[in-house]
């Protein structure tokens, strides 16, 4: 065997393994901490992917959404989940992310309809969001300032803002249930089905939601507060701890996105992967009984969609246009 045919060979081995080990590397997934909705629905969507792909998918948690839409926006990972109000101040330099615009950031896919309710202890004397005036609640939120939209958004329904409520300080919407747990404050906003809403339930001895009223005045109270919010009911099931009758709570458009750097045909993979097999996320959470495929497509004012997620929802048929 000759040398120049063992250099040859040598070459070529290379060549090999680098491919494969570049097609093991993980992607990566930006979620919220753990006790998030978020993050278990980022769980979920991760095994699906990789249950029906042949991506690997690494999920890793952030302190808050900021961190999150840094994180893809810098090439730290590929993958984040956010709301559609959050993702489109990030890519405008809007809220908190001013003088900071993240313009690389592209929508892979709508998942669902987000609820956000302002939950109380299930004895507590307040019966309505109006009830909450001058009552202690979470406020500053300097690791999650979303949570100043959403609690205003709710608020606002009742004719109230935060500027109405006995302010406690807090960072992220964790320490703002933990707060509420202590005794801190006299309710706490927080994603329906949330697994720290269920903990806290079971902690306090019962919450419940405050409904929204349901009415023109209500609606156009929250889109003032930004267009992309709308009201969504919804109705008791095991899954939802703090909804003991019909409610109506604010929701916007769960979406996943992506850095703009991530190449096409990953971003199809990971879509459609996801796109078939709506009852394996079912099975992994039951939030995502609400996700519609051939939604998933939706068209947003602001933000884009990427070139790989286009691709493929040409190729089925859902693609609206921009």
């Amino acid at each position: 065997m000759n040398l120049r045919y063992l250099i040859s060979l040598a070459a070529i081995l290379g060549l090999l393994f680098g491919a494969a080990g570049a097609q093991a590397q993980p992607i990566g997934f930006a979620t919220l901490p753990p006790g998030a909705i978020n993050n278990v629905q980022a769980q979920v969507i991760a095994k699906v992917v990789q249950a029906n792909s042949d991506l690997k998918v690494r999920v890793t948690p952030y302190r808050g959404g900021g961190a999150i839409a840094a994180a893809v926006q810098n090439q730290a990972a590929e993958f984040g989940i956010t709301d559609v109000i959050e993702m489109t101040d990030a890519l405008t330099g809007a809220g908190r992310f001013d003088g900071r615009a993240m313009a690389d950031l592209r929508v892979a896919f709508r998942i669902l309809a987000f609820p956000i309710s302002i939950f109380v202890r299930q004895d507590s004397d307040i019966q309505s969001l109006a009830d909450l005036k001058g009552r202690p609640y979470a406020t500053k939120w300097s690791a999650f300032p979303n949570a100043l939209l959403m609690s205003n958004a709710l608020l606002s329904t009742a004719g109230l803002s935060l500027d109405d409520v006995d302010p406690v300080p807090t960072a992220n919407i964790i320490r703002a249930a933990e707060d509420f747990k202590a005794g801190k404050t006299d309710a706490f906003i927080f994603a329906v089905g949330a697994p720290k809403v269920a903990e806290v339930n079971s902690a306090v001895g019962g919450i419940r939601a405050l409904s929204m009223p349901n009415t023109a005045a209500a609606n156009a109270a929250i889109r003032a507060v930004r267009p992309d919010y709308f009201m969504f009911p919804m109705n008791p099931a095991p899954p939802f701890a703090g909804i003991v009758k019909t409610t109506w709570v604010l929701a916007s458009d769960l979406i996943i996105y992506v850095g703009g750097h991530v190449p096409d045909e990953t971003v199809y993979k990971f879509v459609k992967a996801v796109y078939g097999n709506k009852d394996a996320l079912v099975a992994g959470h039951p939030s995502f009984r609400a996700h519609q495929p051939d939604k998933m497509a939706k068209p947003f004012t602001t933000a884009r969609y990427h070139p790989g997620a286009i691709k493929f929802f040409k190729e089925v048929g859902i693609w609206p246009g921009e």
